[in-house]
């Protein structure tokens, strides 16, 4: 097998990223854009030593699967992987994708893991847009990166935002308020042109007041469905302290404040840590509190102080936890610790950490927050054995 050779493919299933797999003659080719059934004819544009890559030339014999994307960008931007497929088949992927990774990556064979969460709307889903601009002497482009990362995709609607960032994107396109450089557009679902300042998020009722360039769940209607998982695991029993490691604005906290008589926030920015405080106050959450620094380095200094918890939360960005913060939570003396990610390898990869290090997984729980996509959120249970 050869580069630019091209050969008949049938697809077995979808790799974590997006990539249908399929064997010729017994060595691995990876297809972006196909699905499990699919026969597909590939052109080889990758050779390694064990696997190489294809691109799709020709559906031979469409799988059972496969449907119909919506966007006019599909295949060019980078931002969605699974447009093709149908939506309960993606779900079905993503549950089959958290079980390997963690075999493969955290040798963990025997899985509690309950059925993935669907999202209710599986487009229009998304409350948060971050875009890429570039500006030329004639005008701009605006979009997303394409499937290579090099170059920019102009865009004038993305089919997985909420619609309210699609207009603020058509406004944009008439030049009402094309104010920026070369530089990455923020764009929030429900907020009117040129606005600035504080972002209002409803979950389960509650206001959450959140910085423009803060973090918050991107899902608009499957938020409600984390906290409650997050909240059954918790509130199963009266704790004494909590903490919750990459806090944000506070969503966590607040609402298990009241099965502790104590919850510490860490947060490394200074503006969430300012509107987690004023979330708390204005909810009413009188017994959190909230420490803006580097997570790796508190933990690291509780540990040294001999602070015990008993419960911990821990949210991290897709790199996962630094080794030395992963040594300072288990020297906190958690009872459980709740993982959230929004990348099963680094996920799985830390757990392994935290079984070799006194813990075992009791429970995994896979919800959709990201249709159309490669990715997926997991809510890992760990216990201290």
């Amino acid at each position: 097998m050869r580069i630019n050779d091209r050969i008949t493919l049938e697809i077995e299933s979808v790799a974590f990223g997006g990539s249908g797999v399929g064997r010729a003659n017994g060595f691995v080719v990876f297809a972006p854009f196909t699905a499990p059934g699919d026969l597909v004819e590939v052109e080889i544009v990758e050779r390694k030593k064990q696997f190489a890559r294809g691109r799709l030339r020709n559906i031979l014999r469409p799988s059972p699967s496969r449907t119909s994307p919506l966007c006019r960008y599909y295949e060019q931007c980078g931002g969605c992987s699974y447009q093709h497929i149908a939506y309960p088949h993606q779900l079905i992927i993503k549950q089959q994708q958290v079980a390997e990774t963690f075999f493969r990556i955290g040798k963990i064979a025997e899985l509690n893991m309950r059925d993935i969460i669907g999202s209710p709307s599986p487009y229009s889903y998304r409350g948060k847009a971050q875009l890429h601009a570039e500006k030329w002497t004639d005008g701009f482009q605006l979009g997303l990166m394409d499937i290579s990362g090099g170059k920019l995709v102009d865009i004038e609607r993305c089919e997985i935002m909420d619609e309210t960032i699609n207009n603020q994107l058509s406004k944009i396109r008439k030049k009402e308020w094309a104010v920026f450089n070369n530089d990455t557009v923020t764009l929030w679902s429900q907020y009117p042109d040129h606005f600035s300042g504080t972002i209002v998020r409803r979950v389960k009722g509650l206001e959450f007041l959140i910085p423009k360039n803060g973090f918050f769940q991107a899902n608009l209607y499957l938020t409600d469905a984390l906290v409650d998982a997050v909240c059954n695991l918790v509130h199963a029993k009266k704790r004494g302290t909590i903490l919750d490691a990459c806090c944000g604005s506070g969503l966590f906290s607040i609402f298990l404040a009241s099965a502790a008589s104590r919850t510490v926030g860490v947060e490394i920015s200074e503006a969430s840590v300012k509107y987690a405080r004023l979330n708390a106050e204005r909810l009413k959450a009188q017994n959190t509190e909230f420490i803006a620094g580097n997570v790796d380095e508190v933990l690291q200094n509780m540990a040294a102080r001999k602070e015990v918890f008993d419960f911990a939360l821990v949210d991290p960005p897709r790199t996962g936890l630094d080794p030395t913060a992963l040594s300072a939570l288990t020297g906190l003396h958690p009872e459980e610790i709740v993982y959230i990610s929004c990348n099963p390898s680094t996920q799985a990869r830390d757990i392994r950490y935290l079984k070799d290090h006194g813990y075992r997984l009791h429970s995994l729980l896979p919800l959709d927050m990201f249709p159309q996509t490669e990715h997926i959120e997991t809510i890992a249970h760990l216990q201290c054995t």
